[in-house]
């Protein structure tokens, strides 16, 4: 997919697109082969001020810089093997990208990190409280995942941006 440098291409939210036809363009970006270069994670800061991450990729082909950033953030898992990274800076280090809508994909993905967020709810509250209300909306998420040689990296949240 090829863009004058400069241009943004933005996705509006998920009531106003539909979450499968953001699966489908993002589905469609060509990452394979682009360059890793930084990693930026902006906090929430309110209930209502939900997470942003953001990826800077340099293209492949054209050298342009890429900024990936997702929005609405629920949950993120970064696994990476730098010696494998650091072994393929000089020519790409990024696989693939793809986006899941698979509602249970998400809910496998979501429950496979409930032992690493150290939490104890003491009774009555039920164990299970926090992630209830993830998995009463989680048909509103898209499971991105962004695949590097050495590593991968999967992102819960409702909508992405990219800006060339």
């Amino acid at each position: 997919m090829s863009r004058a440098p400069g241009r943004s291409i933005k996705l509006e939210g998920m009531k106003q697109a539909n979450k499968y036809s953001i699966a489908k363009r993002f589905n469609a970006l060509d990452f394979h082969d682009d360059s890793f270069r930084s990693l930026k994670i902006l906090p929430p800061r309110s209930r209502n001020n939900f997470t942003r991450i953001e990826f800077e990729f340099q293209d492949d082909s054209t050298g342009s810089v890429k900024v990936l950033s997702f929005h609405s953030c629920a949950n993120f898992r970064f696994i990476m093997d730098f010696d494998v990274l650091a072994d393929n800076w000089r020519f790409g280090n990024t696989e693939a990208s793809s986006a899941d809508t698979n509602v249970e994909q998400m809910r496998k993905f979501v429950g496979a990190q409930m032992s690493q967020w150290r939490t104890t709810y003491m009774p009555p509250m039920p164990k299970n409280k926090p992630i209830r209300k993830k998995l009463e909306s989680i048909r509103g998420y898209i499971l991105f995942r962004v695949t590097f040689f050495g590593g991968t990296v999967e992102v819960l949240a409702k909508n992405y941006k990219l800006r060339c």
